[in-house]
């Protein structure tokens, strides 16, 4: 596995390739991983639902677009968004002031500082369960090349 496609510890991996992290309780922080930003290429747009809205499990909380493709994200869990990751320039839908951030931080950073949303989990532990760990992902990531 190349270090583009390293994973690392302490998250949950959807085979959709979005990640989970626990802040704190049931608050939980939710990104895109490398092998998405690989696959997608340099970002152009990323808007997701407002702070606020609530997401069931599986559902498309908001689409990733590049030069190469538009990808829906999906939550791995359900609850209600919190947060919004302006500073990597995440846009909610239909706001009308563009969002000046920096894309770059999702591809870069995907795990850090380039998160998508924050949202209060409804039923955390019960949900988590369905996740994929971070070997079960990197064996999942095998089966796609």
């Amino acid at each position: 596995m190349s270090s583009l496609e390293e994973v690392p510890k302490g998250r949950y991996y959807t085979k959709t390739h979005e990640w989970l992290s626990i802040v704190s309780g049931n608050v939980v922080r939710i990104g895109i991983t490398h092998y998405a930003t690989h696959q997608l290429g340099d970002l152009t747009s990323v808007e997701v639902k407002p702070v606020g809205t609530e997401i069931k499990k599986g559902e498309a909380f908001g689409i990733v677009e590049s030069a190469k493709a538009s990808e829906y994200i999906y939550s791995p869990v359900s609850g209600k968004i919190t947060a919004v990751n302006k500073e990597a320039g995440v846009m909610e839908e239909k706001e009308e002031v563009f969002v000046v951030g920096e894309l770059e931080k999702i591809t870069e950073d995907p795990y850090g500082e380039g998160w998508l949303i924050e949202m209060e989990a409804k039923d955390l532990d019960k949900e988590i369960q369905d996740l994929l760990s971070k070997e079960e992902y990197e064996e999942y990531l095998k089966t796609l090349s």
